[in-house]
């Protein structure tokens, strides 16, 4: 026979529960309102946060579209220009290191001092919306002069925002720039993109002195809105005095520009004098034995997006079409026969003046001097 089925099993028995004595009751409760006063405290920072962020007023952005920047800088004036996105009046403040302070509403600083550092601001209705800093030429021709110059740049590419945040860190007095400024020509609605925004930095520092290249004055405007910008003339030529410096600027090439660049020299007696032109000088143009009997520096080009530093029929030249468009290769922008040194990379050339000594130095995005040359004795 088959043995019964097992009967159910009866339950082991229980200890009865311990009564929490009053201590450990008191330590639970206080543990319990621990717990909910940490996450009442969690829910209204949550709810401050989401309130902080939905509801409270924040910073209304800037109020300038385009600058402030400046067009010239003279021994005792500026000339700023912006755009702005808000009503009211623009006023600029440059004060220097005693707390003086200049003025202006319509852009035109005038009472400053020579060879003067001044930071300034500026107020759109009496809220800040930008600052930089100037300097003013000396009056005094040996103290030296520091600029950079660029070309070939205005495409809005990481190579160009390079370009400008390793020439922001230079710190230059100004900036020449030998042309090709904006990329594939220079209507205003590009000019933000290609230059005021990457060079932004720069140029609340430092004022842009423009050479006009091939690309500027093509259609739709053919360089009208350039012009317009950074108050260039007509004809695209203009000289800039600077301390002990003279920059004689002609525009796209030397052809017919004799007249103007004779006139020109015969202006003052500045120990270190410098042309820019957009298309490098070649030997036989009809300019250079001018530029050799006056004793010119240099002449600073752009056109072929390479760096090139060579001698032409007596003149020193250099070739800075590196400032982010670029660099071409070898069928687009051939070596130019002759060159003493070239590169490939992006840069820019840093010149510094002192008396009878010009320093040039080419540096790269890196912050490294690629090459460098230096022209010693007074200016021939």
């Amino acid at each position: 026979m088959d043995p019964p089925p097992p009967g159910p099993r009866s339950a082991l028995p229980t200890a009865p529960p311990v009564p929490l004595t009053p201590r450990e009751r008191r330590a639970r409760r206080v543990a319990i309102g621990l717990a909910m006063l940490v996450a009442l405290l969690l829910l209204v920072i949550a709810l401050m946060v989401v309130y902080w962020r939905l509801y409270l007023v924040g910073p209304s952005g800037d109020p300038f579209t385009r600058g402030p920047y400046m067009t010239s800088v003279t021994a005792d004036g500026a000339r700023f220009r912006w755009r702005t996105s808000e009503e009211g009046p623009v006023r600029i403040a440059a004060r220097d290191a005693g707390g003086r302070t200049v003025t202006t509403e319509d852009g035109r600083l005038t009472g400053l001092a020579p060879g003067t550092e001044y930071a300034w601001t500026a107020t759109v209705d009496g809220r800040v919306g930008a600052s930089g800093t100037l300097r003013t030429p000396s009056a005094d021709p040996a103290r030296p002069v520091r600029f950079a110059v660029i070309a070939d740049y205005g495409d809005g590419s990481d190579d160009q925002w390079s370009v400008a945040r390793a020439l922001a860190a230079a710190r230059p007095e100004f900036v020449l720039t030998a042309g090709d400024n904006s990329y594939p020509s220079a209507p205003d609605i590009l000019l933000d993109r290609n230059i005021f925004q990457p060079l932004g930095e720069v140029m609340r520092h430092a004022p842009f002195l423009v050479g006009m290249g091939d690309h500027d004055t093509l259609p739709p405007d053919g360089g009208a809105a350039m012009r317009r910008a950074f108050d260039l003339p007509d004809d695209d030529r203009y000289v800039v005095a600077w301390g002990g410096v003279q920059v004689i600027v002609i525009g796209v090439e030397t052809r017919g520009a004799a007249p103007f660049v004779r006139r020109a020299l015969e202006q003052g007696d500045f120990p270190s004098r410098f042309v820019v032109v957009h298309r490098p000088v070649r030997p036989g143009d009809p300019l250079l034995p001018l530029l050799r009997r006056r004793g010119v520096r240099a002449v600073f080009s752009g056109h072929l997006h390479l760096y090139e530093r060579r001698e032409v029929d007596g003149v020193r030249s250099f070739t800075v079409g590196t400032g982010g468009t670029g660099p071409g290769d070898a069928e687009f922008t051939p070596r130019t026969e002759g060159r003493e040194f070239g590169l490939d990379d992006f840069g820019f050339l840093l010149v510094e003046t002192r008396p009878g000594r010009v320093e040039y130095r080419f540096v790269d995005v890196a912050n490294r001097v690629r090459d460098r040359f230096t022209q010693t004795g007074p200016a021939r």
